[in-house]
């Protein structure tokens, strides 16, 4: 494993650790960080939190189906004209 990351590279990559989308050895590099650094491990709960607000809010949202039409018509009319 590389060196430690820092708070700046905390902050970077800590969207893609909250999605999981960082590989196994970048995730392991922020899970370690945040242990043993209190003020990147509040900004990682904050946005958790706030992720999962997000998530709960609109889980039951979806768009109305006339608009959905709209949408793909114009998508289809872009791939016709290419």
């Amino acid at each position: 494993m590389s060196d430690a990351i820092d708070c700046r590279e905390a902050r970077a990559r800590l969207q893609d650790f909250l999605k999981e989308e960082l590989t196994l050895e970048s995730a392991t590099e922020m899970a370690a960080h945040l242990e043993r650094c209190g003020h990147c491990f509040s900004e990682a709960r904050f946005e958790a939190s706030f992720l999962l607000m997000l998530r709960s809010k609109t889980q039951h949202t979806g768009c109305p189906n006339a608009l959905r039409a709209r949408i793909l018509d114009a998508l289809r009319s872009e791939q016709e004209r290419d």
